[in-house]
């Protein structure tokens, strides 16, 4: 086998690919820290530049998706064709396809026909665990493109979480097979699953920006049906079309119990799904939302998406996707009607995955650190901005509590449980990013991430990267607080 899959644990779990969020009671105390002080800079005027082309992201060589699904809500059922067209971006030739099938954890997916569509060969395949391997004949050559088409059903598990029905919901997460990025060392970025104590530490895939066209069928009571995705539909002869770019992947939730609550900010659309008699508080998601997303924008970069969509579903997790986000009825449950609540800081925490997981890209079972110490310390700014008086609360609470220790750059397989590793990737990582903001200064910083969101946009950011670019924007002496957060040396 010529292409290396990174095997790191040898777990094949038929359990859902998720992370827990949660908190405990308060502790330490700390002071207010100064909040977020970011200027605008007045743009320069500069004299009319002679016509150029603008350059496409990723070289105009993302993935792109064509999927078509017909649902049976009632009988959870799907039977679906997708597309992929693959474009070898690397130097080097790739001997070989892998997609990473989710379904099949669940033994949820029957695979009808698996054809390449560009090349005088047939598409044969084997399974290494979730994976699907396909040899070809002839390598993939750098620039050279791959049509594959997977013809599939799907018999959705009774179960909730991100993939499955649970309490008259829907839920299309991982749904169709998807090509991982590759690594011209490593091969292709597939990672396994870790499990300590029972629980699923961590996330474990790694995702390419991609495109995506999606359209749904039903089979039967459409009228009864709302569905919530991450982009704006459009409806005719009982066909619905998304169309999303430059994402990660594409989810969809579908329930006819929902209640839908929206606003606008900016441009983009909000809306606010939820259940079990919870649409008042869907009031109160969508105005956070508001005010999560004004914030980002600004210290950020601009929010790309048309709508951001927020999903109160059957777990008790929070998950980020692109222009979606899950949260738990729990959250909804135990909502106190005041900002001293789990709906406020996972909200604002899962809404910043936009510009850190989606925008920015990692790997999440290596370099977690990159996407959720920034949701986490998200959190924390989100409180300056908007709550100051229960900053303290927030910081007592959900971070010094916890007694956050450790190496940040930590992967999921370093032996401890879920709690453990919560600890030191979110928790540490949070506080690593702010000791680093009072090191540089507010403006200094956030400067940074602004420019850390523009040099990595699209692409999968490395801690390397992140510390490269660090360097460029700050005479700081870095070295003491690389070695208290980070196991890695950096020259």
């Amino acid at each position: 086998m010529t292409t290396r899959i990174l095997h790191k644990s040898l777990l094949v779990l038929l359990l859902s690919a998720s992370l827990v969020v949660g908190c405990s009671n308060a502790s330490n105390e700390q002071s207010t820290p100064t909040a977020p002080l970011v200027e605008t800079e007045t743009p320069t005027e500069l004299p009319s530049p002679s016509p150029t082309p603008t350059p496409l992201p990723l070289n105009g060589q993302e993935t792109q998706y064509f999927i078509t699904a017909t649902v049976n809500y009632y009988n959870l059922f799907l039977d679906v064709t997708s597309q992929s067209i693959y474009t070898n971006k690397t130097n080097v030739p790739i001997a070989e396809m892998v997609y990473i099938v989710y379904p099949s954890l669940y033994a949820a997916i029957y695979t009808k026909s698996v054809t390449i569509e560009n090349r005088d060969q047939a598409a044969e395949y084997y399974w290494d665990g979730h994976r699907m391997v396909i040899p070809l004949d002839s390598p993939l050559q750098p620039g050279e493109q791959i049509e594959i088409v997977h013809q599939f059903e799907l018999y959705m598990p009774e179960d909730g979480g991100v993939f499955g029905q649970s309490g008259g919901q829907l839920n299309l997460s991982y749904w169709f097979p998807f090509i991982p990025p590759y690594d011209v060392v490593e091969g292709w970025v597939a990672h396994e699953r870790q499990l300590v104590n029972s629980w699923i530490v961590g996330e474990y895939l790694a995702f390419e920006a991609a495109d995506y066209d999606v359209t749904l069928q039903f089979t039967d009571r459409r009228e009864n049906l709302k569905i919530a995705a991450p982009a704006l539909p459009q409806e005719e002869n009982g066909a619905i079309h998304y169309h999303l770019d430059l994402a990660r992947t594409f989810v969809l939730s579908i329930s006819d119990q929902f209640n839908l609550s929206e606003r606008e900010v900016n441009g983009t659309r909000i809306q606010s799904y939820t259940l079990y008699g919870h649409a008042a508080i869907g009031e109160d998601v969508a105005d956070i939302a508001v005010d999560a997303l004004t914030l980002y924008n600004e210290l950020y970069g601009e929010y790309v998406r048309d709508v951001m969509t927020i999903v109160e579903f059957n777990e008790d997790i929070g998950m980020e996707f692109d222009g979606l986000i899950f949260l738990s009825p729990t959250f909804y449950n135990l909502y106190p009607g005041t900002p001293k609540s789990n709906i406020h800081v996972y909200t604002a925490h899962e809404i910043s995955h936009q510009w850190f997981f989606s925008m920015v890209g990692n790997d999440q079972a290596l370099e977690p650190w990159l996407d959720e110490a920034f949701a986490t310390f998200s959190e924390r700014i989100f409180y300056e901005r908007y709550y100051p008086e229960y900053l303290d609360w927030y910081l007592n609470n959900y971070i010094y509590a916890h007694d956050p220790y450790g190496y940040i750059d930590t992967t999921i397989y370093y032996g401890g449980d879920l709690f453990d590793y919560r600890d030191i990737v979110y928790r540490n990582g949070s506080l690593f990013l702010q000791d680093l903001r009072e090191l540089m200064g507010d403006e200094a910083f956030f400067n940074f991430l602004q420019d850390y969101v523009r040099q990595f946009k699209y692409q999968i950011a490395t801690t390397q990267g992140f510390v490269s670019l660090l360097k460029t924007h700050t005479d700081a002496n870095l070295t003491p607080l690389l070695e208290e957060y980070f196991s890695s040396s950096f020259e």
